[in-house]
């Protein structure tokens, strides 16, 4: 009897590369800014912010949207997926962020043509809503991806979403140096938490792969000593975490800070977030079917 000759994939981990490679980096932009911008419009409702408000919307309608949109190619099968949300995750996102879209669209109009009315408060329900979702499903996709050891992990969701209200804080920072319609001393305090939150949840999470089987292992370690190692070190700890807490320490120890190293702390959460996305994605490693016998 002939025998099976394995191929590589069957005995190697093999990396995915449909949602990080070429056209797929569309797809890390729009599962970034689904969180960022989700995240925004949350701390938006915290401080009834019309202008985080609206900067979500752009965020989520244009960067996530144009993104999924040149990611999927083609427009027939774009409308066709949103048609069939059974048929997998990435389908309800897109329809996660069409209501998004127009929920928030009419929540914007209530609250700066009719605030106080019982219209504006039941659209802010509903957009925020959408909003979490938007931010949310990405997690609850790679998840279902039994393939991927890696992406098997219920802390996902919760990191993507802690990590895009986390960013939230740090654009309404932003925002009230520009003298809008936020609270700076509570952006700064909120931000600083969460940072301390989502640095304990990045070890948790790379922990917990690390130690669920070999695969797992395998993309931890290609993000710590690997290939993605410069982007892991200089881009989640370095910028993503020891650079905003250097500034948040510092900030509270004088009081208060330039301006310029506030905005610049916000940029380098926005770039950890980025570089936290990536790298899941890119170490994201198919097992392999045959064990190896040597």
């Amino acid at each position: 009897m002939k025998t099976m000759q394995a191929h590589e994939w069957m005995i190697n981990y093999t990396r995915q590369t449909e949602w990080i490679d070429r056209r797929g980096i569309f797809l890390w932009i729009a599962f970034y800014t689904g969180g960022l911008g989700g995240g925004l419009y949350l701390v938006s409702l915290f401080f009834n912010s019309l202008w985080g408000m609206f900067l979500s919307w752009l965020i989520i309608a244009v960067i996530k949207g144009g993104a999924h949109f040149i990611y999927l190619g083609r427009p027939l099968r774009f409308w066709r997926m949103v048609t069939r949300p059974g048929s997998s995750w990435l389908s309800r996102g897109i329809i996660f962020v069409l209501s998004f879209v127009v929920l928030a669209g009419a929540q914007m109009a209530f609250t700066y043509w009719m605030p106080g009315t019982a219209g504006e408060i039941i659209f802010k329900v509903l957009a925020g809503i959408a909003a979490l979702a938007v931010s949310v499903y990405t997690g609850f996709i790679l998840n279902t991806v039994k393939g991927v050891p890696f992406w098997n992990s219920s802390l996902l969701p919760l990191l993507f979403v802690s990590y895009g209200v986390m960013s939230g804080f740090g654009l309404a920072i932003v925002i009230a140096l520009s003298g809008g319609d936020v609270n700076l001393a509570t952006s700064e305090t909120w931000s600083r938490w969460l940072l301390i939150f989502n640095t304990l949840l990045v070890v948790i999470y790379l922990l917990a792969a690390a130690n669920r089987e070999a695969t797992g292992k395998q993309s931890v370690m290609e993000q710590m000593r690997g290939h993605l190692a410069p982007v892991f070190w200089a881009g989640i700890v370095a910028l993503g975490i020891v650079v905003p807490a250097v500034l948040a320490v510092f900030s509270y120890i004088v009081g208060e800070i330039a301006t310029a190293l506030l905005v610049t702390g916000v940029a380098c959460e926005i770039i950890g977030g980025l570089s936290l996305r990536y790298c899941i994605l890119k170490a994201g490693a198919y097992k392999p079917l045959v064990a190896r016998t040597s």
